[in-house]
Parts: C-alpha cells; sequence; structure tokens
C-alpha cells in the first residue's frame, strides 16, 4: 500500500484523483478548505487546510509522515474568476495570485522541510501556464500559472543540483468540465450582463481524464521524470 496527500480533494479533479487512489488501496490524506468526509472502507484521513496557511499546511505534513514516509503528493489546488482589467478587481486578483502562487510555495517549502525524500510530487496546473488563456476575464489566472510553472522548474532544478531524487511533475490540462473554475467562474463579478457559456463551444476534458494522466505518473516507474504533460480535446480551440 502507499501512501499520499492529495491537495485540493473536495472537487473537481482532486476529488476524482483522490477517488482513484483509495480505490487502488492507498492510505491518502485529504486535504481541503472545506473538510473531506473520507469515503467509508478507505484509508483517507481529513485535513482541513487553506494552502495559503504555511503553519497549519506544515503540522498536517507532520502528522501524515509520523506513521512512516509520504510515496506521493499532489497538488489540485487553484481557483481562478472573471476578473478583466478596466475595473477595481483587486480582492479577486489577490485571491487568484495568492492561491495559485504563494500557496504552491507555500507547498513546496513544506515538503522541503517535511518530506526531502519524498518519490514523487506532482503539480496539477493548466494549459494557461502556457500561453495567455484565451477564456475572457482570465488574465490574472494566466499570470498566475506561469508564475506556477516557473516556481515548479527551478524547484526541480534545485532538488537536481542537490543530488535529490524527487520527481517532479506538471500535469497540464486545457478545458475540464465539472470543477469549480467552471462553475464559480462568474461568481465574483458585478457584471449583469449575460456571461459567455465557456465550455459550450466544444468537447472538453473531465476530472476523470485528468486523473488518468496523474495515476499514469504515479505508476510510472522511479527512472521516469514527466517534467510537463500538456493535454486537451482535439476540438478545443488551439
Amino acid at each position: 500500500m502507499s501512501r499520499g496527500m492529495v491537495l485540493g480533494a473536495s472537487s473537481g479533479i482532486g476529488a476524482e484523483v483522490a477517488r482513484r487512489l483509495l480505490e487502488r488501496g492507498d492510505e491518502v490524506t485529504l486535504v481541503s478548505r472545506r473538510a473531506v468526509t473520507p469515503p467509508p472502507g478507505t484509508a483517507a484521513v481529513s485535513a482541513p487546510a487553506d494552502i495559503r496557511d504555511f503553519g497549519r499546511l506544515e503540522q498536517i505534513f507532520v502528522d501524515a509522515c509520523r506513521p512512516g514516509p509520504l510515496d506521493y503528493v499532489v497538488n489540485c489546488v487553484g481557483v481562478g474568476f472573471y476578473a478583466p482589467l478596466g475595473t477595481d478587481n483587486s480582492a479577486v486578483w489577490n485571491d487568484i495570485l495568492t492561491v495559485n502562487v504563494t500557496g504552491l510555495l507555500n507547498l513546496l517549502s513544506v515538503v522541503d522541510r517535511t518530506c526531502p525524500d519524498l518519490p514523487r510530487l506532482v503539480h496539477v496546473s493548466s494549459m494557461a501556464a502556457h500561453r495567455v488563456s484565451r477564456t475572457p476575464g482570465n488574465l490574472a489566472y494566466s499570470v498566475a500559472k506561469a508564475g506556477a510553472k516557473t516556481i515548479v522548474e527551478e524547484y526541480r532544478r534545485g532538488l537536481r543540483a542537490a543530488g535529490r531524487r524527487t520527481r517532479v511533475s506538471m500535469v497540464s490540462p486545457g478545458f475540464v468540465e465539472a470543477t469549480d473554475f467552471g462553475r464559480n467562474y462568474f461568481s465574483r463579478t458585478a457584471d449583469a450582463a449575460p456571461q459567455p457559456d465557456i465550455y459550450g463551444s466544444h468537447r472538453n476534458l473531465s476530472p476523470a481524464d485528468v486523473a488518468d494522466v496523474v495515476a499514469y505518473v504515479l505508476g510510472s516507474p522511479p527512472h521516469l521524470e514527466f517534467l510537463d504533460l500538456v493535454f486537451c480535446s482535439p476540438e478545443q480551440p488551439g
């Protein structure tokens, strides 16, 4: 049985990744701002936390590592909201940047302190990390994801320079339905005009599709390190 942690485990991609890992018999710590009820009959532990709270995050890792070392950490935390230029969206921009960037910095720093020999770390990102998002009002999200990509790449470089063996992978899907991103994207705008359907013009991925890729990375031989897996449906616009 492997031991791991999934952050952002309450919904969408994180919930599907956690379900997949628990079904195969892993012992998984489920981290989310919303408390997760562990599925019956599984080796799951719920640990409510905001990834921006360094002290709380560190305590969760200390507790999770007490019975023994973790085999993997999967970070599925991320937020995005409609927040265009031209109006005061400073509070929304702050949340997007602090969750996606500061939160990731917190996570990697805590992993460094508590799990220096962690075998695998997977960060679920977005195609927006690789080119400016085509979604209206999504500039801050693109900036945050591009910044997070730089953080992950620099973290990996530092590990190799120090002779450490943690395999660090990014998984960067295109549009994924049935996530909080899609449900809440327009929830923080005061604009009363009809909002565009950001998913309706093409086929999209599902959380299960992303979980398939994460499981593939976690199940690969230790001599393989996937730097970044970028994927989308064939119908998604470029």
